[in-house]
């Protein structure tokens, strides 16, 4: 790993975060998943958004009835969510800055607003319940440059079918060399040392998971860092929700599948979540 990539924390640092137009500062969206290149040295390769981004991610009768919810108002056969292309993206703070212009999203806001945002669980975002925008909101011509195109078309689903979901690597159960239980995924380390995307930025490579003895929620970053447990209480009070947490580099994990991660080591091989 370059000692001076960036490293984030997909869940603490980038899920349910807005994403704003740099130009305008003007609300777009949320981060409701992210797209994966997987491989040797997976990386992430879109920001998803919308009801068919987060409802998958949320799961349960929530999840069902928000994808099932945004199907029935559109007209494809198989649509899939919006995404921005993190080639677009010029920073991620407290919230994720992207750059050239949105499609007009008033059928998505609407859904949101009066459909979907009354399913229990999915309570709508300050850009979503905002007025629905006006004609001059959304720039003539958009085509050309990918520069000058922020928010792709609904793509549909077997358009793109050598990608996953980085949502669904979070929560799955996480079993050791021998088959027994080390845990549940609890957050995805990123590093920006990945391919160049569009000659532009170097993408975020999957580096490795946190894994939490026990599920219970987020994680709030005091489980990590310099600063462990620190303040003391907070600190307690995630490990008794938690557990011990430890962190599996990618190359430590043998498999994958769509409800478990298998380990190639021992639980106590594993990195101290202090040294992240």
């Amino acid at each position: 790993m370059n000692e001076h990539a960036r490293v984030l924390h997909a869940r603490l640092h980038l899920l349910d975060r807005q994403v704003v137009r740099e130009s305008d500062d003007r609300l777009l969206c949320k981060v409701d998943d992210l797209e994966v290149r997987p491989g040797d040295r997976p990386y992430v390769t879109a920001i998803l958004s919308g009801p068919l981004a987060l409802g998958p991610r949320l799961g349960g009768l929530p999840g069902w009835l928000m994808t099932e919810t945004d199907r029935l108002f559109r007209g494809e056969a198989r649509p899939g969510p919006y995404r921005i292309d993190m080639s677009l993206v010029t920073d991620v703070g407290s919230a994720v800055r992207v750059a050239g212009h949105p499609q007009d999203l008033a059928l998505e806001r609407w859904l949101t607003r009066n459909v979907v945002g009354r399913i229990p669980g999915a309570a709508g975002t300050p850009e979503q319940d905002a007025p629905e925008s006006t004609a001059q909101d959304v720039p003539e011509n958009t085509a050309g440059d990918a520069s000058e195109k922020t928010l792709r078309v609904r793509e549909r689903e077997e358009d793109r079918p050598d990608t996953m979901r980085l949502g669904g690597l979070l929560g799955r159960t996480v079993r050791g060399p021998s088959g027994e239980v080390a845990g549940d995924t609890a957050d995805v380390r990123l590093v920006q040392d990945g391919p160049l995307l569009a000659e532009v930025r170097q993408a975020f490579r999957l580096a490795g998971l946190l894994i939490a003895r026990r599920r219970a929620g987020r994680l709030f970053g005091y489980e990590r860092g310099p600063g462990l447990w620190r303040p003391s209480l907070l600190g307690a009070l995630v490990r008794r929700m938690h557990g011990e947490i430890r962190y599996a580099e990618w190359d430590q994990i043998e498999s994958l599948d769509d409800d478990e991660v298998r380990l190639g080591v021992a639980w106590d091989r594993l990195r101290s979540t202090a040294d992240l």
